[in-house]
């Protein structure tokens, strides 16, 4: 008789993480669409694939190079088209690299104590723009600048400096103005950030810097871009949830305060006659569309009570982008769940009144891009593998949706999410639960697993993931969630976890389960939670605090978050502060929270997982809690991967992971 827990399945550990290639970083251009690869069976490498408009697809990036970014950590944004060239970020040495198609790359910085991210072609100068962290001798306080980069010599000049972080370089399309966001400790980017904005002058450099929006309230703005009329938009949540916005700038603003400084040739006829009287005849133009009025105005364009954003753990975040002059594309959260629409603007140009749904048996949307009428984006659905999707608007409605690649069809019938509100402590958290299928024979209720993302301030998708496919396939139930503090439920459920990180999080799992066991659909005797680096640190408190559960798998998790606000990197070394409290003054609260202060509270045996070059959370975190529960004779198991990073990239890595989770959770089932 199969028993719940210890289905075969012919989902094996090394099918699911090699299903767990990834597509990122999408660009259409002039030479075709671009994107980043992520491939866990090829040494965890990220490559460069373009894809002619004619249909040939190439991998551009050579065997010893891997595109990726170390900016803040998370990286993001490695790579961008340049001319007939692409600039990228290779993972090994951070140095910017050009490469002309197949050849063989050629390295432009020589700045070994740098890295750079956020790269975005210039035309107008052949430059570079990115962001720079450069190392100081303290190594978690680099410094941050946003710089160009000259595509000849490599020169490196700095355009901005003084704030604390910047991302999102953008240029209007006449080449004359940069826009860019900031932000300053102790603020994270999806609490409060800074939208800039400044003239180029006929050298390169800045002028009439001012900032548009965030100087003077705590909003969090995101993903600005000039439109075709070169007016300026981005989404904010200064209405509680994030939405696109326009920001409108006076003709004073708008006209250029460029200075000649020396320089020819190009630089020289981008300030000449006849460009200034083009460009004073587009002004003209976007004046009678109302889209011009006075600075510091901040027009809604697309309003919903829905996200548009999402937390920029990662730079280079694509949401939205503009279709036509009247036509906008973005994705959005209901509900935890992703939907993709065409926002169609008034007549007046002052709002989106009219939306047309696009591609809806997905589920999830990301790096979304237009180029020649035609939306390009990264999709995932429930059914099957991330999809790269070619969308050719219609209107009739009926919108021609193409994959491009990915797309693959599940070997087996996957357990399919079923969105869950539940009650705690009088408000409501969300998840979604998976139910494994049941099989001939098998009696009773399945054992629980309870998957906390990590972040905090992030989300889980109600899309195929195929580590969740591996649990449901062997029987076990699973409830991912989306706690309070996720993001994509508007500002004020993002922001819950101010100062009560370590509580709230951890009673929204032990509520999950009193809801789920109370519905009659698990067995609440065989209960297992795992998380993996702030959600290891869920998964922690969820074993010290409550004795819901019999065992947990904590993947690079906090243990002492007092510990972490000394030994974390710059991004977030200020991100305790508003999680928990002042360091300092708060030391109590630091102490009430820590499972290993309290970790003879813990009564459930263990298994840690944990890389020797992870910057973020650092193994002593993890090796001192292995050692307290050693010393009070729990079963405990540590697995440490030298090579690894903060989130495991070698596929034999991943695999072995998840083989000896499923191995610890079966030997406590009863």
């Amino acid at each position: 008789m199969p028993k719940y827990g210890f289905f075969e399945s012919s989902l094996s550990a090394a099918n699911a993480v090699a299903a767990g290639l990834e597509y990122g970083q999408l660009q259409a251009c002039e030479q075709g669409l671009f994107w980043v690869e992520y491939r866990p069976a090829d040494g965890g490498r990220n490559l460069l694939i373009q894809r002619s408009w004619e249909g040939k697809t190439t991998c551009l990036t050579p065997a010893d190079f891997s595109v990726r970014s170390g900016v803040y950590e998370y990286g993001g944004k490695s790579w961008c088209v340049a001319g007939q060239q692409v600039a990228f970020v290779n993972a090994a040495d951070q140095q910017i690299w050009l490469q002309a198609g197949t050849l063989h790359p050629l390295q432009l910085t020589q700045t070994p104590d740098c890295r750079y991210g956020d790269l975005l072609f210039d035309p107008h100068f052949q430059r570079i723009l990115a962001v720079q962290e450069q190392a100081t001798d303290n190594p978690t306080q680099p410094t941050h600048r946003l710089i160009a980069v000259d595509s000849v010599s490599g020169q490196v000049t700095v355009l901005a400096s003084g704030d604390d972080f910047y991302a999102s370089p953008t240029l209007s399309h006449d080449g004359r103005r940069l826009a860019w966001i900031s932000w300053d400790h102790p603020h994270m980017p999806w609490v409060s950030t800074r939208l800039n904005l400044a003239n180029i002058n006929t050298d390169g450099s800045l002028t009439g810097h001012r900032m548009i929006a965030g100087d003077s309230t705590e909003e969090a703005i995101q993903q600005p871009r000039f439109l075709q009329d070169n007016a300026l938009v981005a989404i904010t949540d200064n209405s509680g949830w994030w939405n696109l916005y326009r920001y409108l700038y006076s003709e004073k603003d708008i006209e250029s305060d460029l200075r000649e400084t020396g320089s020819t040739g190009a630089r020289k006829r981008l300030a000449s006659k006849e460009q200034r009287s083009a460009s004073k005849e587009q002004r003209s133009a976007s004046e009678r569309l109302g889209s011009v009025s006075a600075a510091g105005v901040a027009q809604p364009v697309w309003s919903r009570s829905n996200d548009f954003g999402i937390p920029q753990w990662q730079l280079g975040v694509s949401t939205w982008d503009q279709l036509d002059e009247n036509r906008w594309v973005a994705g959005y959260m209901q509900q935890g769940e992703g939907r993709l629409a065409i926002g169609v603007l008034a007549a007046d140009q002052h709002g989106v009144t009219e939306e047309k749904q696009l591609a809806s048996e997905y589920h999830l949307f990301r790096h979304i891009c237009c180029f020649e009428g035609r939306i390009y984006c990264i999709a995932s659905a429930q059914d099957r593998s991330p999809s790269i999707l070619d969308i050719t608007p219609n209107q009739d409605d009926r919108n021609s949706v193409t994959v491009i690649t990915g797309g693959s069809a599940t070997e087996l019938k996957p357990s399919l999410p079923r969105p869950v509100s539940y009650p705690v402590s009088g408000e409501t958290a969300y998840g979604f639960f998976y139910q494994p299928e049941r099989r001939p024979g098998s009696a009773g209720k399945p054992p629980l697993i309870v998957f906390s993302h990590g972040g905090p301030t992030a989300a889980t998708y109600p899309v195929y993931n195929p580590k969740i496919q591996f649990w449901t396939s062997r029987g076990f139930a699973v409830i991912d969630l989306n706690y309070r503090g996720s993001s994509g439920y508007g500002r004020d459920y993002r922001l819950r976890l101010a100062g009560s990180w370590g509580d709230t999080d951890w009673q929204d799992a032990e509520a999950a389960v009193d809801y789920l066991a109370a519905e009659g659909l698990i067995d609440a005797e065989n209960v297992f939670i795992r998380g993996s680096s702030a959600g290891g640190y869920t998964t922690l408190c969820a074993l010290t605090f409550s004795d819901r559960f019999k065992g947990g798998a904590s993947y690079y998790g906090v243990s002492d978050p007092l510990a972490l606000t000394r030994d974390t990197h710059k991004f977030e070394s200020h991100y305790l502060d508003w999680l928990i409290g002042d360091p300092q003054k708060d030391a109590d609260l630091y102490s009430q929270r820590s499972p290993l202060e309290h970790a003879t509270q813990i009564q459930c045996p263990m298994i840690f997982f944990q890389g020797g070059r992870d910057r973020v959370v650092v193994p002593q975190q993890t090796e001192m809690m292995v050692s307290a529960l050693k010393q009070q004779n729990i079963p405990v198991e540590y697995h440490l991967y030298p090579e690894e990073q903060h989130g495991f990239r070698q596929s034999d890595n991943q695999i072995y992971s998840l083989e000896a989770e499923l191995k610890f959770y079966r030997r406590l089932l009863t």
